[in-house]
């Protein structure tokens, strides 16, 4: 079902204006002309998503590579996370709710939160027999609308190639304020390296914005800064190069233990194209 947080709907917008000390007075104009920018990039987000909101899975995960890397992605929460029968899981963005409504049927309630409403009118219209382990809440992943320590587990995919590098750590810190003590969280980045050379076509050649590469992407040594205070549990790549010919050519499933094989080996791991980190709440 489709439900709404009491208190005004929380957007980016809100977002921009409380996240990393960019709000500021009237009296500041570099500051409020960063604050304007942020506004402006953020409705123009949140006005993407609801118009792409109805084709959203089938650009993207209707394709024997997306298949492939959606369900790598399902697979390893399966396994890292504790979804179970009275475990509450933030997932933020929910987007179109493709994550939570694979891992309802573990019993665990997942709770997913995203600007866009169209597209939690899509994640809302998924799997009616789910719906008892699903809660939707148009929210800003800043300023969530949930109390301290109230989730067991929080995840975000698809979402941090979007966010500037000055604004991540407020999002990453307002995960941590929801997430219990001792419990970890799961986030997805792009991997600068996916596939060594494939990764310079495109940032350099199709997206011709190479000075974007440390905002779209993930790199090791941004890794201590933005889980500083937090365990970091472990990293991990999620889809080969070429994984799209490999299902292909010699199955779903052979491709996708290959890939579970290639995701964990150290440095090789980065030739992914998404690099997935685990980070625990330490308990105080």
């Amino acid at each position: 079902m489709l439900t709404w947080s009491p208190e005004r709907p929380l957007d980016r917008e809100d977002a921009a204006t409380r996240s990393g000390g960019v709000a500021a007075p009237a009296a500041e104009p570099i500051k409020m002309t960063l604050m304007t920018e942020a506004l402006s990039r953020d409705a123009r987000l949140r006005a993407s998503y609801d118009d792409e909101a109805e084709q959203y899975d089938a650009n993207r995960y209707h394709s024997a590579e997306g298949r492939l890397f959606s369900n790598l992605e399902v697979t390893l929460l399966r396994r890292w996370l504790p979804l179970r029968p009275g475990a509450r899981v933030l997932d933020m963005p929910a987007g179109t709710g493709r994550l939570s409504v694979a891992l309802a049927d573990t019993g665990a309630t997942f709770v997913g939160t995203d600007i866009s409403v169209n597209m939690l009118k899509v994640a809302a219209s998924k799997e009616p027999s789910a719906h008892r382990h699903l809660h939707f809440v148009q929210g800003s992943g800043v300023t969530l609308p949930f109390a301290d320590n109230s989730f067991d587990a929080v995840l975000s995919f698809k979402f941090f190639h979007l966010v500037p590098n000055e604004r991540k750590a407020a999002f990453i810190q307002e995960m941590v304020r929801v997430l219990k003590p001792g419990k970890t969280m799961v986030i997805e980045f792009n991997s600068p390296y996916y596939g060594g050379v494939m990764a310079a076509l495109r940032y350099y050649l199709r997206k011709k914005e190479p000075g974007d590469m440390r905002i779209k992407c993930l790199f090791p040594d941004q890794v201590p800064t933005l889980f500083r205070g937090l365990e970091v549990v472990r990293t991990y790549g999620v889809k080969l190069p070429f994984a799209g010919q490999l299902s292909r050519m010699f199955g779903e499933r052979r491709t996708e233990a290959l890939n579970l094989w290639f995701g964990k080996l150290p440095g090789i791991k980065y030739f992914a194209y998404a690099i997935m980190v685990e980070a625990r709440k330490p308990v105080r």
